[in-house]
């Protein structure tokens, strides 16, 4: 199996410092991600006060189906246009389409309207979320790319803590226009960032190939089959992402529940989550290099895995929370030297493509592990089906580990 090199294949950094240009994508980009977060719960509520469970059901499948299906049209189009084009197109038409559901939602809010707009919103983040993810390498030199990434987690990671009780507040008030408008403006302010800091990024010098885009859908996959570590790599992710999936998502308030604890046991080991990867990804920003890699990425991912077992086995809240704070700062520490390395192993011209198949990672193999852990537990019991999908994310840092033996070219 030949294996593509990557000499010289970063894309040149610029010239003057690029840490102010990050600092200000990295803003914009927190202050859509609040939006987003609002809208997300805001609909998810709204459809909720209207329609139950089945609106719940369809405003989520709404958004997650249509932005998984575009991410895979989305690499191509980034490494065929470039990023600049791809995100300020995709954030305009953003902006557009939730200005009109805000002026539809003062006078007629239903869930279709809901329903539509996640589905066009699903499908404009999945064709923008990797061109994203290519911006970093191409702002920052090769030696501050895991700082870089590192700080782009902690932004990720602060915004549902804003987000999601503002959302929640304003769909109890009633307000469901404000949501709308507050994640458009979000938008508004991304692409007042993005238009400025990203004017140096050039387009790809490689004239487009002339194949259709239906038929490119396979690119991720060739690429993943010709670059070993690259393979590897995502592997590792996939692993840690889906022994993610179900603990942490429907796993846990099956667990309360089967425990006898209250509903908001449920909130506050997922706080607890969120405030250490917070903690994680500052301590990989400020001393990460300092860290050795194998520590960041294996030794993490081992950690995750004994944590996530360990928390199952926690006898109180306090002490499944306090694991939970463990767990969220190896989190913050896996995932931006896994990124990092990631983008370095990747080619340059399909670094579009490279990053869709490392976000399909986390968002596609997730209904897969609610499904399969799901039926586990209701065959068994939520304990065993928990530590079960624990131990796949072991998977991860043996994965990790093969792939930091392969010497970058």
């Amino acid at each position: 199996m030949s294996q593509t090199t990557v000499s010289d294949a970063r894309p040149s950094p610029p010239r003057r410092p690029g840490w102010t240009r990050v600092g200000v994508v990295l803003g914009g980009q927190g202050v859509s991600l609040i939006g987003d977060q609002v809208f997300f719960i805001a609909a998810v509520w709204a459809a909720a006060q209207m329609g139950g469970t089945t609106a719940v059901t369809l405003v989520t499948l709404a958004e997650s189906v249509p932005r998984a299906l575009a991410m895979i049209f989305g690499g191509v189009l980034c490494d065929a246009l470039g990023p600049r084009v791809v995100l300020l197109r995709t954030t305009t038409v953003r902006i557009a389409v939730l200005a009109v559901a805000t002026v539809i939602a003062l006078n007629s809010p239903t869930v279709w309207l809901l329903v539509v707009v996640a589905a066009l919103e699903g499908a404009l983040l999945g064709l923008g979320t990797p061109s994203f993810g290519t911006l970093m390498p191409r702002m920052v030199n090769g030696d501050q790319l895991g700082r870089a990434n590192s700080v782009r987690t902690m932004v990720a990671r602060f915004a549902p803590i804003i987000g999601s009780p503002f959302g929640a507040w304003l769909v109890a008030e009633g307000q469901l226009p404000v949501a709308l408008g507050v994640v458009t403006v979000g938008c508004v302010v991304a692409l007042l960032c993005l238009a400025p800091v990203t004017k140096e990024i050039s387009a790809p010098s490689a004239a487009p190939s002339g194949v259709p885009m239906w038929k490119r859908t396979g690119d991720g996959l060739k690429l993943l089959r010709s670059n070993h570590k690259l393979r590897l790599l995502f592997f590792s992710a996939l692993c840690l992402d889906f022994a993610f999936a179900w603990p942490m998502n429907p796993g846990l308030p099956v667990l309360v529940i089967d425990r006898g604890w209250q509903v908001s046991a449920v909130g506050l080991v997922i706080a607890c989550w969120a405030g250490g990867a917070l903690a994680g990804a500052g301590i990989s920003a400020v001393v990460g290099e300092r860290i050795p890699l194998s520590v960041r990425l294996v030794g993490s991912g081992v950690g995750i895995g004994v944590l996530l077992v360990a928390m199952v086995l926690a006898p109180t809240l306090a002490v499944m929370a306090g694991l939970s704070v463990a767990l969220g700062v190896c989190s913050g520490l896996n995932g931006p030297a896994a990124v990092t390395l990631y983008q370095k192993a990747a080619p340059s011209d399909r670094l579009g493509t490279a990053m869709a198949m490392l976000a399909l990672a986390g968002i596609g193999c997730a209904p897969f592990a609610y499904a399969i852990s799901g039926a586990l537990a209701g065959l068994t019991s939520p304990e065993l089906a928990w530590a079960v999908t624990a131990l796949v994310a072991f998977g991860g840092p043996i994965t990790a580990a093969r792939a930091l033996r392969i010497p970058s070219a």
